[in-house]
């Protein structure tokens, strides 16, 4: 795969870094506020967390453009890639690291989320 491929894969995977540690924060602070019962910072960051999300649907809808403007065979790899497969190169291996790092920031920002919704809706959470 070429090195410009994978420099503007590794550009679209930063910025989502950038967006889950936004997101990561503001539920932080989101956990913060409902532990102490503030219905108005709650509602404040809910909708807050908007903007980060919207950050990382442009940041995959980039990559998925950019995806569909390889070959078959570096698509397959940079697929592969994207779902934390080995450097083969060390080309590759920026990619890789940050593909890393944004499973780990995402799996935080997913196990934070995960409490603080059952705080705030109880029984009728989205994670069972």
């Amino acid at each position: 795969m070429e090195a410009s491929a994978l420099l503007d894969a590794h550009v679209q995977l930063k910025r989502t870094y950038a967006a889950l540690n936004e997101a990561l924060d503001l539920t932080r602070q989101l956990a913060d506020a409902v532990d102490r019962n503030d219905q108005v910072a709650v509602q404040m960051l809910v909708s807050m967390r908007q903007e980060p999300t919207d950050k990382l649907a442009r940041a995959q809808q980039a990559l998925g453009q950019q995806k569909a403007a390889l070959s078959e065979t570096d698509r397959a790899r940079l697929d592969a890639l994207l779902k934390g497969a080995a450097a083969e190169t060390a080309e590759e291996s920026p990619l890789a690291n940050q593909v890393g790092l944004n499973q780990r920031v995402l799996k935080q920002l997913v196990d934070l989320d995960q409490i603080v919704n059952r705080k705030l809706t109880r029984e009728k959470s989205i994670y069972k």
